[in-house]
């Protein structure tokens, strides 16, 4: 089993040195594989721009897909990641913090690790699915993807996630089993189960889907961390612009009080091919007052704390300039706390298959009775796909 396991570890690194530049490499109808490799470098400035940390990146994804029949698909993906520099030196348990606590299994190789490099390999994805008729099942290491928003999903209780990561395209996933049943051409239901290692820790939920009104709409209802849980979604357009929502509600139990999050969201695309997107997000437990120091505080993003602020508000507007370039910028704010993320990006194609990203992150908030800056970080990657 330890041979067997190495070997999953070892064949990304493999396949990446093979890959050449082409959308995916195919070996007739059963195996196609593809991926990217992308270099990222990352400035983080203080507060007045005097401390500068400097962190480097070298990220590689391996997919492989094999579908030996119309029914049965097995999924293999690898995440490569080589991390050096300051970021690695001047962070307290670096590579502690790149464990994702969804995964009950270890399928982690940690190949080099010292005090200013960490070069390691997880497997993000590896499951069986088998589909038939109107009857699916997936089992193994998979993303469930329950959201329906853009940038706060409280659907999405098997495996949240932080917006601001952007170079997680994927997203994290969780070791579960899903079995869906499609009932008609505009409904269907799925149940999924995720251990995560420990039995109070794991998620069970029931989803029912369906089309109304023109609306799809999902009801979701099952058990998060020893918790009953029940929420609703829905994605449907008003007039021209796209409407969006969901609410999960999370019951108390024996040692915590209930919990509410809630996130509603709009879009629309102007004539000028401007596209807007405005969301807001309540959490009934998040703050709502100022810290005395934000730079020190941890708020353990999960999918019960999608946000560390009991109100959030985003405007998010993008536009393809030319053909090669495109640019966007989001602005946050959570009222009470008065924190604000100023994030623009641009994004230039180079060649086929070939992305520059440049892309800037300033926090600020109110501390100490004064509003002003957290920190500021710049972000520059090339991603090259095959």
């Amino acid at each position: 089993m330890r041979k067997l396991l190495q070997l999953c570890l070892c064949l990304p690194l493999l396949s990446a040195l093979i890959a050449n530049a082409q959308d995916s490499i195919a070996i007739p109808r059963k195996l196609t594989i593809n991926g990217y490799i992308k270099d990222l470098q990352t400035l983080t400035f203080d507060k007045d721009f005097d401390g500068l940390t400097a962190g480097n990146l070298i990220h590689n994804r391996i997919n492989t897909k094999w579908k030996p029949s119309e029914k049965v698909t097995v999924v293999a993906e690898f995440r490569n990641r080589l991390f050096w520099g300051e970021e690695v030196t001047r962070t307290a348990g670096f590579t502690s913090l790149l464990r994702n606590g969804n995964e009950a299994v270890d399928m982690q190789k940690i190949w080099i690790e010292n005090r200013s490099m960490v070069l390691i390999t997880n497997v993000e994805r590896l499951y069986f699915d088998y589909a038939c008729n109107k009857l699916s099942i997936r089992i193994g290491r998979q993303r469930i993807n329950w959201g329906v928003n853009t940038s706060w999903n409280p659907n999405d209780i098997f495996n949240g996630y932080n917006f601001l990561d952007f170079d997680y395209e994927e997203r994290s996933g969780a070791d579960a089993g899903k079995i869906g049943y499609l009932l008609n051409n505009s409904s269907n239901i799925e149940f999924a189960y995720a251990y995560t290692g420990k039995k109070e820790a794991s998620v069970a939920a029931l989803k029912y889907a369906l089309n109304k009104w023109n609306y799809d709409m999902q009801l979701i209802a099952g058990w998060y961390h020893n918790r009953l849980t029940a929420g609703a979604g829905w994605a449907g357009n008003i007039k021209e612009a796209g409407f969006k929502g969901e609410i999960q509600y999370f019951f108390s139990g024996p040692d915590s009080v209930d919990h509410l999050n809630l996130a509603i969201e709009g879009d629309y695309m102007f004539k000028n091919s401007w596209y807007l997107n405005l969301g807001m997000l309540f959490n009934t437990r998040g703050l709502n007052r100022p810290m005395d120091n934000w730079s020190n505080w941890n708020p353990g993003l999960s999918p019960m704390n999608l946000m560390p602020t009991k109100w959030s508000f985003i405007v998010i507007s993008s536009k393809e300039i030319t053909p090669l370039l495109s640019v966007n910028v989001s602005v946050l704010y959570s009222p009470a706390t008065n924190l604000t993320v100023f994030y623009p990006s641009l994004r230039y194609n180079i060649a086929t298959n070939l992305d520059a990203d440049f892309l800037w992150q300033s926090f600020f908030a109110e501390q100490r009775m004064r509003f002003g800056a957290i920190n500021h970080r710049a972000f520059l990657r090339l991603k090259w796909s095959f």
